[in-house]
């Protein structure tokens, strides 16, 4: 919800649906949908995933913040931030985690660059990545403080 408020205040038109939405949320607009930005600790989420696969059948650019272990929605992601995750077997997210907060640390570093660069910000091309993964460090000082993102 945060991130969508985000977006909404920066201009950007969204929809936000979470898994507990009908797939019509999704499916009854696809034709004004661009892009889609999914967020998934485990990057297996049924839900998330059939969202995806359903994007890019057609043609929409997907965006994912997954962990940093391979799984199938990063795979399928035309960018993919890969957060690192404290605690990888968590698979319930019963244990306290700091994978959220950075996802929010993320998408506000990717906003400051969005508007100190203004028009020439594009997904993916004026990031550092690697196979179009951009991997979070344990300690986000550090990244900040790293050019590889510059």
């Amino acid at each position: 919800e945060y991130i969508n408020k985000k977006l909404l205040v920066m201009g950007k038109r969204c929809i936000l649906s979470n898994g507990t939405d009908s797939i019509g949320v999704f499916e009854n607009n696809l034709d004004y949908i661009s892009s889609i930005i999914v967020i998934s600790k485990s990057g297996e989420t049924p839900m998330v995933l059939n969202k995806v696969k359903t994007a890019k059948e057609h043609g929409i650019n997907v965006i994912a913040f997954t962990n940093e272990r391979e799984n199938s929605i990063s795979k399928l992601a035309d960018v993919s931030f890969k957060i690192d995750d404290a605690n990888k077997l968590d698979d319930r997210n019963l244990m306290p985690n700091t994978f959220f907060p950075k996802v929010l640390v993320l998408v506000e570093l990717l906003i400051y660059e969005y508007y100190k660069r203004k028009n020439t910000f594009f997904w993916g091309e004026n990031l550092y990545t690697d196979n179009k993964t951009l991997i979070i460090m344990k300690n986000v000082n550090d990244f900040w403080r790293s050019n590889k993102w510059r």
